[in-house]
């Protein structure tokens, strides 16, 4: 991800956005920040419509269920445009697409193919009372099959200076692919680059996870590796953490200490399976963190 130069953006077009500071969604917002150029950025913001009842394997007598259908459609769409007017008046070059389907997230993913997107945005809405389960069905068939870099926005705005955090394993101790730390270094470096961001790296270790290795062998391994992935970037002490705790706890604590505003983190699946979950740290990491995640899977630069 060493540009970004079109940006797709899911919108719930049924939500009511009006309460927001500048009567814009916060993925949209936040897609707004991350255009380095107004003019030559492009971003496309999509709607997914689907409700059951207007389905064509639900029927009751006495509707037209074809032009409620589509008056739901027509609904869809007068939000979006007005959503867009707006933006192209004040020199964005943006545009917007309703679509109809079930699953949402086939249709998205089509989408995002055919826009040829460099990012997609989807907001992460909590499912349930418990605040922490953030991704509904569709942002996690999204992290499955996103074939691009995908970020998935929670309800914080970011800070004046974005502030991120790239979680790296140097070692490849969970079968990460070659390489794939660098793309995530590479997307920090972009990010921070269009928005005036402050990138952080960050490698987790949990030398305690392997209590019959020499005393501080598990640290001199991953610090050895850490640096000599780092030796090839320009980041000062203060932006290269290597931490002596599991995963996901080095996110969520050091995250709230430096005030973080959004993790970058990579996926990769288990198997082949196309319905093979992504990777197990990014699994726990993706609804128990609450600042943005951005997910950059292998090759997907």
């Amino acid at each position: 991800m060493k540009s970004i130069n079109k940006i797709m953006v899911v919108i719930d077009a049924n939500e009511d956005f009006s309460d927001a500071p500048d009567g814009l969604p916060i993925e949209l917002r936040k897609a707004l920040r991350l255009a380095p150029n107004k003019e030559t950025a492009e971003i496309k913001l999509i709607s997914v419509g689907y409700e059951r009842y207007l389905s064509n394997d639900f029927r009751s007598i006495g509707y037209d269920y074809t032009k409620l259908r589509q008056e739901y459609i027509d609904r869809l769409t007068k939000t979006m445009e007005e959503l867009v007017a707006d933006l192209c008046a004040d020199g964005y070059n943006i545009s917007c697409e309703v679509g109809w389907a079930h699953p949402r997230y086939e249709l998205i993913v089509d989408m995002t193919q055919n826009f040829g997107a460099d990012l997609l945005i989807q907001h992460c809405r909590a499912t349930g009372t418990v605040r922490n389960l953030h991704l509904t069905h569709d942002s996690w068939e999204l992290v499955r099959h996103c074939p691009v870099p995908l970020l998935l926005v929670k309800d914080c705005d970011w800070g004046e200076e974005v502030v991120l955090m790239a979680a790296i394993d140097p070692l490849h101790s969970r079968n990460k692919p070659l390489h794939l730390d660098d793309q995530l270094i590479a997307a920090a470096q972009t990010i921070a680059s269009v928005t005036g961001g402050d990138a952080h790296i960050v490698h987790a270790y949990a030398e305690s996870a392997r209590p019959f290795a020499a005393a501080g062998k598990i640290k001199e391994e991953h610090e050895i590796a850490f640096n000599e992935l780092m030796a090839n970037y320009d980041f000062d002490a203060a932006h290269k953490h290597l931490i002596d705790e599991s995963p996901v706890d080095a996110l969520k604590f050091y995250g709230e200490k430096i005030n973080s505003d959004m993790v970058i983190m990579g996926a990769i699946s288990r198997s082949r399976l196309r319905e093979a979950l992504v990777g197990s740290t990014a699994e726990s990491v993706l609804d128990y963190i609450k600042t943005d995640i951005l997910i950059i899977k292998p090759d997907s630069n």
